[in-house]
């Protein structure tokens, strides 16, 4: 019994130690996303933005599997706002979602100022580049394990990039390279607190979060459901902190993207928050634990000392360190306008 609680604790040890920011250097992450289907993708994007601003990471690249030409333009506005406009774009047209019933990033592209011009600067001749290469191009670049993936939308990408064969960037396979330059995955999926619950970015491309979550050859921090259901955006910042000398991208998308007032939980948000700041407090750490996709896209748990899968939880007193951090650091002008 003795020798089996202390390998337990020496996995946990190494596992937690896998997961903790490099605190002598900023952490290097690419972030996956649908931007375009909620609004959290964008206020996600914002934080990684503003923690550029800080100094605490390297947004390496965007990668967009939104079929929808103004998802990646919105993402091309987000980064020349905030000063990052050589970050690179990368675009997944073999993806599973194009229009949404409300697309605030069409709205906000097609925003005007008041001589008729584009409101926000973007790239005329934007070249992004096909999301797979892109990542096999940035990863071939970066010291090992010390890349953090950030993805909030469906595992489409991801399952593509673990299956994807050796090219002029690198000899080794997806799963090779993943495995040699990724540290851990921050993942906004899934639904910890309700077995029978199939999430919506695990429903979307059922097949593709299978692959992913049976196959990832890197730890996996889920940012469940429920998290973010705990915390929303209130709407009453988006009203009141951003009255700024220009108008700012995230902002009028918040306005686009429901009737206002509304507040708007935070799931894609707490995701890109804790790849960030892994050592801070605000988040309960609970596992490691299995966790399988099945059915229609439920995500049942079960106990493993030797489970690839770790997942975030917050006691109420942290949700509101978490919604203080948000709103502190989201209505932060951006460095360039300081």
């Amino acid at each position: 019994m003795k020798k089996l609680l202390l390998l337990i604790a020496l996995i946990g040890l190494s596992y937690t130690t896998s997961i903790a920011q490099n605190q002598n250097k900023p952490q290097s992450i690419i972030f996956e996303t649908d931007m375009g289907n909620d609004i959290d993708d964008a206020l996600a994007l914002d934080i990684l933005f503003k923690n550029m601003d800080q100094g605490n990471i390297k947004l390496l690249g965007v990668g967009v599997h939104k079929n929808n030409p103004y998802s990646a333009e919105y993402i091309d506005i987000m980064r020349h706002w905030y000063g990052y406009k050589k970050t690179p774009i990368g675009v997944n047209t073999a993806c599973v979602t194009d229009m949404d019933c409300v697309d605030y990033c069409t709205k906000t592209c097609l925003m005007k100022d008041k001589d008729g011009n584009p409101l926000f600067k973007r790239s005329k001749n934007p070249k992004y580049e096909e999301a797979v290469e892109m990542y096999r191009r940035i990863l071939s670049k970066q010291p090992d394990k010390s890349v953090v993936i950030v993805t909030v939308g469906f595992s489409t990408t991801i399952a593509q990039l673990l299956q994807s064969k050796p090219d002029k960037y690198s000899k080794l396979s997806g799963m090779e390279l993943v495995k040699q330059k990724v540290s851990w995955f921050s993942v906004m999926a899934g639904d910890m607190d309700r077995p029978t619950y199939a999430e919506y970015n695990v429903w979307n491309d059922l097949e593709a979060a299978k692959y992913f979550f049976d196959n990832s050859p890197c730890p996996i921090v889920l940012t469940p459901f429920t998290i973010g259901l705990q915390i929303e955006y209130p709407a009453s910042s988006i009203e009141n902190d951003f009255n700024w000398e220009e108008p700012n991208p995230m902002a009028e998308a918040y306005k686009h993207y429901a009737k206002m007032p509304y507040n708007r939980p935070t799931w894609d948000v707490t995701a890109a928050y804790y790849a960030c700041h892994p050592d801070h407090k605000c988040f309960t750490l609970n596992g490691p634990v299995d966790v399988k996709v099945v059915g229609k896209g439920q995500t049942p748990k079960s106990a493993n000392p030797n489970g690839n899968f770790h997942y975030l939880t917050a006691t109420p007193e942290q949700q509101k360190q978490i919604l203080d951090y948000f709103i502190r650091t989201l209505s932060t002008k951006p460095l360039r306008m300081k």
